[in-house]
């Protein structure tokens, strides 16, 4: 989408700044004089240079205008209607009250997580056990108590059942008793978690149903997929821990959702709706529920199909509608009703180029385009409805796509009004009563503010307005602007990191920091514009550190991520070369002395980039990166690249390994020895190709990190990071 310009005049006007090359958006300048700088050990690991933050953030049941959250080791409770603010169980008082329970267990550090509140009780999380704290008359019992191994914890509300998985089977507890639902014992035969690798926007796999009597859940047969061999070495002998991995043009796992009902003990299975294995994405229960409606996707992923089914039968009642496209659908979101009618749900859909929200009834007939698909800005995600079926609230970037801020649209009459009034990066959570709202936002100038507002976007309350963690520190200087992408048409969103002693008549190195694909933002209007508290410590020990979200990046519609189908590694690296070109441009960057760094899809990027020009990039750092595309998974490799089979020249081309002659420089590569997302043998298949072709490189592998490093890893890992850079560029 291209900039709005009054938005940007305006922010020229606020900031008074013109950059050479590109539009400013956000410019900020700290005195520095004798201020400290923080270390890279602080900025990986001392929280106490993060804003400052409440946790857990749970709406009430009894009385939904409660809100529950703690903060300083105390449970709180802000009523947004009396507008009073009561502490409710400290942690001393919880450590007493567990005492009856489990008197040999160590004490806790801070309060157990809230998994699941009902009228009057909370359902608390602490190791492996779930207690039921009553509030009204502050008794606790043991709930259950869960095997070592079990994960993916859902409770129901409604009858205080729960569920969870053990050795990829499904488990219910019902009044306190544990039996099986699935009793799938041969290898590759997943229950109850999430499938297709994360993608589709899916986040579980136990779906309640509104009575709280049945359960909607995913079983995945994968034992048609190839192990990739992982090795483990969490103790003296190494393990071999396999994955299912279906890499692009493979064979891929089959989904289907079965249906277990809490009385009946009994099991029926979803239908199959398409010809072929389709790919499962969105599961909703109908409000009385009789029926369960899916999203279903092909697996060219170009053609989509919302359908009904019976959910005591399994049967398939009906296909609501479809939508296709030639470069890709991509369902993010399931149905969701309509409140006060049963026989409308709201869908997501980007057919007009940016995600918007129409309004269909459950027999198929598109009733009405709810929000303004003729308007180039994206509704990001429902927040929820009004109780009475009135409003949707949601997510979006209307004002600006640097921005979330909070809507909300009347279905009736399309009318849209913005509720945070504060400009920045918002994460909204609405009361089950639609009568307010947890608002935590951060902003340029903003490091982060809780607060409560009402259906009008009115604060009722401030929680906590963290201060400036940074003050009394050598802050760098962030700038936000624009420059033209490669198109030479399309403004791209950039952000340079500047020294805080900065001096434009001296010169810097400068690291690029990529990412540029899909599902990803890193310029945004956030505390530090969205960067990383490692690339600011960077920025103070002299570097520039320069981004740009290129063409392919998320919250600029379709067109824009679209760009890249068939062709990873063009368009977005032509894009980061204008950002280069803008370095270019200004007096104060060292052109010998230019870095690349970036992870996963931004590490392929690095790579890309190094590779192809690299008389231009003198290190780069490339950490858990593709280097050959056929290697990647199925959903959304193929999503973005079609299969190897269909598009051999777009595999050929984003394929790295072929490059391997243009090594030169300094180039470290990084990647986690477990890493189920990026396979290790991608870095491996490199090195091994370097060594052929006599070519140099540095390599490191954490053992038993996956696709990230955490832990006391990360502070190996960040000042692994600095010191190549301090020392080669």
């Amino acid at each position: 989408m291209k900039m709005q310009r009054w938005l940007t005049a305006l922010m020229l006007g606020i900031c008074g700044i013109m950059m050479q090359g590109g539009h400013s958006l956000f410019a900020r300048t700290e005195g520095t004089g004798e201020l400290k700088k923080w270390t890279g050990e602080q900025a990986t690991a001392d929280r106490s240079l993060r804003p400052e933050s409440v946790g857990l953030l749970y709406w009430g049941e009894k009385d939904p205008n409660n809100l529950f959250y703690t903060y300083d080791n105390k449970l709180i409770c802000f009523n947004a209607k009396s507008l009073k603010t009561d502490t409710v169980l400290t942690l001393a008082d919880f450590e007493a009250l567990k005492a009856q329970y489990a008197p040999d267990a160590p004490p806790l550090t801070a309060l157990p997580e809230i998994v699941g509140i009902r009228k009057n009780s909370m359902v608390l999380h602490y190791e492996n056990g779930y207690y039921i704290w009553t509030y009204d008359d502050n008794k606790v019992k043991l709930y259950t108590s869960m095997p070592a191994q079990a994960t993916n914890f859902s409770y129901n509300k409604q009858e205080g059942h729960s569920a969870f998985t053990q050795d990829n089977n499904l488990y219910v507890v019902k009044d306190g008793v544990k039996f099986a639902v699935t009793k799938d014992h041969e290898p590759g035969i997943v229950n109850g978690q999430i499938v297709h690798r994360n993608e589709f926007g899916i986040t579980k796999g136990i779906f309640w149903d509104p009575t709280g009597d049945k359960i909607a859940f995913y079983r995945m047969d994968e034992s048609m997929v190839r192990e990739a061999p992982l090795l483990g070495m969490a103790g003296k002998e190494e393990t071999l821990e396999p994955t299912r991995y279906p890499e692009a043009g493979t064979t891929s796992h089959e989904v289907s959702v079965g249906v277990f009902d809490l009385d009946t003990y009994r099991t029926v299975f979803l239908k199959p709706c398409f010809d072929t294995n389709p790919y499962i994405t969105g599961v909703t229960w109908s409000p009385d529920s009789k029926e369960i409606y899916t999203v279903q996707l092909d697996r060219a992923q170009k053609h989509l199909a919302v359908f009904c089914h019976d959910a005591s039968t399994g049967e398939m009642k009906r296909k609501l509608f479809e939508e296709t496209n030639p470069v890709w659908v991509e369902p993010e979101n399931p149905v969701i009703f309509r409140p006060g009618h049963p026989d409308q749900i709201i869908w997501n859909s980007e057919r007009n180029g940016y995600n918007h929200l129409y309004l269909y009834n459950t027999q198929g007939k598109l009733l009405k385009t709810i929000t303004p698909d003729k308007e180039a800005w994206e509704v990001s995600e429902i927040v929820g409805c009004s109780p009475d079926g009135k409003y949707v609230y949601f997510m979006g970037t209307k004002d600006s796509p640097l921005q979330q801020n909070l809507y909300r649209v009347q279905i009736d009459n399309g009318r849209i009004k913005r509720l945070t009034k504060e400009d920045g990066t918002h994460q909204v959570r609405m009361n089950p009563l639609g009568t307010c709202f947890i608002d935590i936002y951060s902003s340029f100038d903003e490091p982060r503010v809780t607060q409560v507002i009402d259906p009008e976007g009115n604060v009722l309350k401030k929680i906590l307005v963290s201060k400036d963690p940074l003050a009394g520190y050598a802050k760098p200087e962030t700038r936000v602007f624009t420059i033209k992408s490669a198109d030479g048409v399309t403004d791209l969103y950039a952000r340079m990191i500047l020294p805080p002693d900065f001096d434009s008549t001296r010169q810097y190195p400068v690291i690029v920091y990529v990412y540029g694909g899909p599902h990803v933002q890193l310029v945004t209007n956030s505390h530090l514009a969205g960067s990383p508290l490692t690339l600011q410590h960077f920025a103070q020990e002299g570097f520039i550190v320069f981004t740009v979200d290129s063409r392919g990046s998320a919250h600029r519609g379709f067109a824009f991520e679209s760009a890249i189908h068939r062709n990873i590694g063009t368009v977005e690296v032509a894009d980061q070369m204008k950002g280069v070109e803008y370095l270019y441009s200004l007096p104060y960057v060292d052109r010998e002395r230019i870095g690349v760094d970036g992870w996963s899809y931004g590490g392929f990027m690095t790579m890309s980039l190094k590779l192809r020009y690299p008389q231009v990039f003198k290190v780069a750092v490339a950490g858990g990166g593709v280097m050959n595309w056929a290697w990647y998974e199925v959903m959304y490799g193929e999503r973005y690249m079609d299969t190897p089979q269909d598009n051999p020249e777009g595999y050929e081309y984003a394929n790295l390994l072929r490059l391997t002659d243009s090594v030169s420089g300094k180039i470290l590569m990084i990647h986690g020895g477990k890493d189920a997302t990026v396979l290790p043998k991608h870095s491996l298949y490199f090195i091994d190709a370097c060594a052929q072709g006599n070519k140099s490189i540095d390599f490191f592998m954490y053992p038993n990190a996956a696709h990230g490093v955490y832990g006391p890893a990360r502070k190996h890992l960040d000042r692994m990071i600095f010191e190549y850079f301090k020392n080669n560029l």
